[in-house]
């Protein structure tokens, strides 16, 4: 099945698609199956970024409890990534870490563009182990945006996202993160009770964003609450089902994160 995005917000008639694909098959079978999964962000609107910002970064967890359970023993080795933000997206990068070392970035791209996505083949294979650390963080520029930009499918929400493509295919396929729902409760909370902001724990999250008026205090609040809050885990097989595990209130412990100088595509 081929699935294609469009997206026409104005509603131009007489647009025509010519794209398409182009199939390679063999009768010799391969060795290993390969298989792609999801890292980064939920798509949902418990992520946010507040307008007027020249660089907002949000990061996806992917944490070394759901490697652990679902990576074969051996590991897998990564060979290919599509990094993917939508409009205001302008870097992206998985960092990889194994027992508390920080090794080389899984991927990144400093100059990312939006207009320009595409699955890019690694420099060199990079193998994943059963208990390793997937962090995935993304730049945003708002600068031009009026109010919040919230997390989401339309091309005008936004989205932080690594799809790694590796063999032997395992039966993990999602290990992304959000927010705890707790304690984006107790934020919203916080901004009603100090920042006298109408927000309210009943209304929608969307709405509840989209009331505050934001000035670079509360940017930097949400910042802050992002980078120290309990995360809530999608660690899901294939199917669609969490693999067994406790993963709501996760604790959000990281190394400080550092941007290196070149790319590593």
């Amino acid at each position: 099945m081929l699935e294609v995005h469009y997206n026409n917000p104005r509603l131009k008639k007489g647009i025509v698609d010519n794209s398409g694909i182009r199939l390679y098959y063999t009768k010799k079978l391969r060795k290993h199956d390969a298989g792609i999964i999801e890292l980064g962000l939920e798509y949902t609107d418990k992520m946010a970024i507040p307008p007027l910002q020249e660089e907002f970064v949000l990061s996806g967890y992917c944490v070394p409890e759901c490697t652990a359970v679902g990576l074969p023993q051996n590991g897998i080795t990564v060979f290919g990534s599509q990094l993917h933000t939508h409009l205001t997206g302008k870097r992206v990068m998985t960092r990889h870490i194994r027992n508390g070392r920080e090794l080389p970035p899984l991927n990144q791209d400093l100059h990312y563009s939006p207009h320009f996505q595409e699955i890019r083949l690694l420099r060199e294979p990079v193998n994943v182990l059963p208990g390793d650390s997937l962090i995935t963080s993304c730049w945003y520029d708002t600068t031009h945006r009026k109010n919040v930009t919230l997390g989401g499918f339309s091309i005008s929400d936004e989205m932080c996202v690594n799809y790694i493509h590796y063999y032997p295919k395992a039966d993990l396929e999602v290990c992304k993160s959000s927010v705890s729902d707790q304690k984006l409760n107790d934020y919203f909370e916080f901004i009603n009770s100090w920042e006298d902001q109408p927000t309210d724990t009943s209304r929608a999250i969307s709405e509840n964003y989209r009331a505050i008026s934001w000035t670079p205090l509360r940017a930097k609040l949400l910042d802050d609450f992002y980078t120290h809050s309990a995360i809530s885990m999608q660690c899901n097989k294939s199917d669609g089902n969490r693999f067994p595990g406790v993963w709501e209130g996760m604790n959000n412990v990281w190394p400080k994160l550092q941007v290196l100088d070149e790319d590593t595509n």
